[in-house]
């Protein structure tokens, strides 16, 4: 192998401005993997914001900055204190749009070769959803609500089903969105307007997953007193504000960000998606090649499209 390996890098340079910039990696050192990506994710809800420079944040906007968080690829070259992966290894890893990285092994995740790459992507966003899963740590008899069925809600779904809840119910506007919620296993899958109107504080824990006041005043409607919300959403829309019924019936709000542990949490993650099939997959409902990124961020952006996911396919 070349002692320097080309990567291209996706920036955003400025709102609505992406470029790609090459660049030389030199071998990797020390903990350190070079990894060679085979196909990215797109994930709208939170990289949209980032893209039209309205995300909501504590820090202001720098540029340039990097695009993307989720990759997975092949282990191309190990630096000499690598002792857990090995060339020609799979791996998810936290890059973003790149074609290659050097990343510390500590942070990459071994991939199972029966996972397919949508799969494997899913196991850094459904950790973010078991973290917040796990902060409010439901009962399995314990009824629960989720508003929004983009990536984190139907996640967030997968998740509770998975540690043993029976009742899940999803709230999503769009209902060409309700058949990605049904075969995760929602009980049902209601419009805003028939979630108005079912049985009144039937829940007792509830996941913010839209970024909508509209869906957290929802929530806090319908959860019984003393119930718990969990907001999973990353707050890049709109403020949330607390509605009278958060003081009435004492509601415990929690927020959550990031995973648990994404290293145990993968383990787990592809043991069990290797024993019972999912459906998970069905969320990327577009693939693109590299090349097609900037176009297809301006797709999302214009609303001409609106995918749960977008696959990046960077190939072999």
């Amino acid at each position: 192998m070349d002692p320097i390996t080309p990567a291209r890098s996706l920036l955003l340079t400025a709102p609505r401005t992406l470029a790609w910039v090459t660049e030389t990696l030199p071998p990797p050192q020390r903990d350190e993997v070079l990894v060679q990506t085979t196909s990215g994710a797109i994930s709208s809800g939170s990289e949209l914001p980032h893209y039209l420079g309205t995300a909501r944040s504590s820090v202001p906007a720098g540029y340039p900055r990097m695009t993307g968080y989720e990759s997975v690829g092949r282990v191309a070259a190990c630096g000499p204190e690598v002792r857990g992966l090995r060339v020609g290894q799979r791996v998810v890893a936290f890059y973003g749009h790149r074609t290659a990285a050097l990343v510390p092994e500590q942070k990459v995740l071994p991939v199972p070769e029966i996972i397919s790459d949508r799969l494997a992507l899913l196991a850094i966003l459904t950790c973010d959803a078991a973290k917040g899963v796990r902060a409010v740590a439901p009962l399995p008899e314990e009824p629960a609500l989720i508003t929004g069925a983009g990536a984190m809600g139907l996640f967030t779904l997968f998740i509770l089903k998975a540690y043993g809840v029976a009742v899940v119910d999803l709230v999503e506007p769009d209902e060409s969105r309700h058949t990605l919620a049904l075969p995760l296993g929602a009980r049902a899958a209601l419009t805003p307007d028939e979630a108005q109107v079912s049985v009144a504080d039937e829940y007792t824990v509830a996941f913010e997953c839209s970024s909508r006041n509209s869906a957290f005043a929802l929530l806090q409607e319908r959860l019984q007193p003393g119930g718990r919300l969990c907001v999973l959403a990353d707050g890049n829309r709109e403020p949330l504000i607390l509605t009278p019924a958060f003081h009435e019936k004492e509601l415990l709000v929690v927020g959550s960000s990031d995973g648990w542990d994404y290293q145990a949490h993968a383990a787990w993650y592809f043991d069990l998606i290797q024993r019972h099939p999912t459906a998970l997959g069905e969320v990327f409902q577009q693939a693109i090649t590299p090349d097609e990124l900037p176009a297809t961020f301006a797709r999302l952006a214009s609303r001409e499209i609106a995918p749960v996911k977008v696959l990046v396919e960077y190939g072999p």
